[in-house]
Order: C-alpha cells, then sequence, then structure tokens
C-alpha cells in the first residue's frame, strides 16, 4: 500500500510539474512556393521560412517524394542532354510545367535542361491567393 501510494504521488507530482511548466512555443515553416505566390508581394521570406534558396531546403524532400524522378534524355534548344523529371501527378505536387525548358547546367551526356513551372491551379493552397484568385 505504501509502495502504490508513493508511485501515485510520484504520478502526479509529475503530472502537475508538465501541466505548470511554460512550453515552448512552437515554430511552423512556411513553405517558399506558397508563401512566394499567395504572399501578394514581391520577393518574401517572413519568420518560418526555413532554407532560403538552399538547395537542402529545395531538393532533397523533392527527390525525397519522388516529385523528381531523376533526369531522362531530351532534346532542346541547345541540343540532346538530359532534363531533370518532375512528376507533376506526384501528390504533393503544387506546380504544372509550363513548356518552357532552360538549360541550367552540363552534364557529360550533354546540356541539362529544367523545364519552368508556374502554380497549379487545382492546388487547394493557391485558390484563394491574394496573389493568384482572380
Amino acid at each position: 500500500m505504501k509502495r502504490f501510494a508513493i508511485q501515485t504521488l510520484a504520478v502526479a507530482v509529475i503530472a502537475l510539474t508538465a501541466a505548470i511548466l511554460p512550453t515552448a512555443p512552437a515554430s511552423a515553416t512556411v513553405h517558399e512556393i506558397v508563401a512566394q505566390w499567395c504572399s501578394g508581394h514581391d520577393h518574401l521570406e517572413p519568420p518560418g521560412i526555413s532554407g532560403g534558396s538552399n538547395a537542402d531546403n529545395f531538393a532533397k524532400p523533392l527527390n525525397a517524394n519522388g516529385f523528381i524522378r531523376g533526369t531522362v534524355p531530351f532534346t532542346g534548344a541547345a541540343g540532346p542532354g538530359l532534363l531533370v523529371d518532375f512528376n507533376f501527378d506526384h501528390p504533393a505536387s503544387k506546380v504544372v510545367g509550363t513548356g518552357v525548358f532552360i538549360v541550367i547546367g552540363s552534364t557529360p551526356a550533354g546540356p541539362l535542361y529544367l523545364q519552368l513551372i508556374e502554380p497549379d491551379p487545382n492546388f487547394p493552397a493557391f485558390r484563394h491567393c491574394p496573389r493568384l484568385a482572380g
């Protein structure tokens, strides 16, 4: 009985301590695409945007979730090379391709192309954006 009372008291003290201690505010990260296109302003970097233009914030999640499928052979205005292959049908995609291709680098196979993108008008977060609505 004495052991039960000590355990109950210990649990009560821990619970009370957890309830009254202040907690650190949660920080949210706003995705750069949503923040930039939905802001109604030019270049935007409010608190909460992580990584800025660092590739670690852009490329890693896109590769990890399958939006970037790798590269595929492609022939563009600068000749045969490779195209960064985006999966615009991926559920996490917020963009659509424009059909405009630019050279962003070179590879042993030739130029490295990237298709320019624009906001997907069907993506729910973009439907009521100040800059995109209307």
